[in-house]
């Protein structure tokens, strides 16, 4: 029914015109099909008035031969004529144009007379072997797995949206999936089709934020201890891997190696070992992803009392060195003498 109202719509478009003459119907781009048929079609606007009835011949001219045309079904009144072209195997495409003869019958001298319109020009039948009818999804987060669908996709095809190659799986002839690339969320991005046939331009596609996944999501540690925090991003980093930048407004506190997940994974754990005693964040951040914020507490090792006796003993030890008064502790017991020291004997003198 969609088919018949398209070649009405033309059809009529011509007869608003005003011109006599025939008009293609074939659709510019027709895609490739298993059984070879396609359907070559026109309409004839004729202006004389004195047709005589049922002299009307269409007719194709193809593959060097001329050959009848039908009537389209339940539009005979319209003049729309079609015919079912089979492409020869091997063959990519074909040239042809329309013919039509009809007689009209001469009032005065009471004849007929026949006449004939052919089209304007030669048209080309070049089936499209590869055509794609649509991107199941227009937004998503990175990481997302979006199907194109379609018809002679090969192992070769790759997607790329924003002028980044997509990590693109081929699953038939008529379907292939897309993981969306790590890009900028918030925007609009093109997509093209890329094969040994060249480049196709297939839609747009917008990228949502994505939220990564950090774990532990809090980080209470003392100096000196390991803490192993793992980042997931939900989707297999592409060649080269996939860099989270990770930032920390205590960085004396926290000692930490760049996060970046290897190609091929989807998460990275990462060693963080406490430094000085601090508390404050890990801000992380990802291409196509919302920032995520880590609490951190590093906390001495020692208790404060131990930590206080230690400092004491070290100033201690620094002013014994210096010819200083000894700590309390180490004084001889007061008003006596050292118990491991003899008097000297008097009759020595």
């Amino acid at each position: 029914m969609a088919k018949k109202l398209s070649l009405v719509f033309s059809a009529a478009a011509l007869l608003l015109s005003g011109c006599a003459g025939l008009t293609n119907l074939t659709p510019e781009r027709m895609p490739e099909n298993s059984s070879g048929l396609y359907t070559l079609s026109m309409s004839a606007h004729i202006n004389d008035g004195s047709i005589v009835p049922g002299s009307i011949e269409p007719f194709i001219v193809i593959d060097e031969k001329t050959i009848p045309m039908k009537t389209v079904k339940n539009l005979e009144n319209e003049r729309i004529y079609e015919y079912d072209y089979r492409l020869p195997k091997g063959r990519k495409g074909a040239k042809y144009y329309f013919t039509l003869k009809y007689k009209v019958k001469n009032t005065v001298e009471s004849e007929e007379q026949e006449r004939t319109l052919t089209s304007p020009t030669v048209y080309t039948l070049e089936p499209v072997r590869r055509y794609v009818v649509t991107i199941q999804s227009e937004r998503g987060p990175v990481g997302t797995v979006v199907p194109v669908l379609g018809r002679g996709f090969d192992k070769l095809d790759k997607i790329v949206i924003g002028g980044v190659p997509a990590d693109t799986e081929y699953v038939s002839r008529a379907t292939i999936n897309f993981t969306v690339p790590p890009l900028k969320s918030g925007e609009d991005y093109e997509v093209k089709l890329v094969g040994s046939d060249g480049d196709m331009w297939i839609g747009q596609f917008r990228v949502d934020a994505a939220e990564m996944q950090v774990s532990p999501k809090k980080i209470d540690i003392k100096s000196g201890e390991i803490v192993n925090v793992i980042f997931g991003i939900g989707f297999t980093a592409p060649e080269g891997g996939y860099p989270i930048d990770v930032k920390t407004n205590i960085p004396s506190s926290v000692i930490m190696d760049e996060a970046v997940v290897p190609e091929g994974r989807s998460s990275v754990s990462v060693a963080l070992k406490g430094g000085a005693e601090g508390e404050g964040f890990l801000y992380i951040q990802g291409v196509g992803f919302d920032e995520v914020k880590i609490p951190v507490s590093v906390k001495s090792s020692q208790p404060k009392d131990e930590l206080l006796s230690g400092v004491s003993e070290a100033v201690n030890e620094i002013d014994s060195a210096e010819g200083g008064e000894p700590a309390e502790a180490e004084k001889a017991p007061a008003g006596g003498e050292n118990p491991e020291i003899s008097k000297p004997d008097a009759s020595a003198k």
